[in-house]
């Protein structure tokens, strides 16, 4: 039984790529809304949406911190906290690099 067991456990493979794939895309999409809202001047109807997808941004980091996506040893939790909710420019320099890194360049207008 116990054989068994960890012979189940040695054939896993990690997450799905597609799955990985669209976390990472999501990632990046909602840290491309969250730099637009922040950076590019108000407009009509300008409100809450910087503090919506902040978390937004902070929630999809989570996925990606969870499933150990990060290539730095998983910073991009804490950067991304840093970015969003103290405006730290580094850091959201080091969270656009890793979407840079991950194929979603297109999506980083700041960084």
């Amino acid at each position: 039984m116990l054989l068994a067991a960890v012979l189940s456990a040695c054939g896993e493979q990690g997450p799905d790529p597609e799955r990985v794939a669209s976390w990472r895309e999501d990632y990046c999409s909602d840290l491309a809304a969250w730099q637009r809202i922040t950076h590019d001047p108000p407009v009509k109807g300008y409100g809450n949406e910087p503090v919506l997808t902040a978390a937004a941004v902070i929630s999809a980091a989570k996925v990606i911190d969870r499933e150990h996506l990060d290539h730095e040893g998983s910073h991009i939790l804490n950067d991304t906290a840093q970015a969003v909710s103290h405006q730290d420019r580094e850091a959201e320099k080091r969270v656009s690099a890793y979407c840079d890194a991950v194929g979603f360049e297109t999506l980083m207008k700041y960084g």
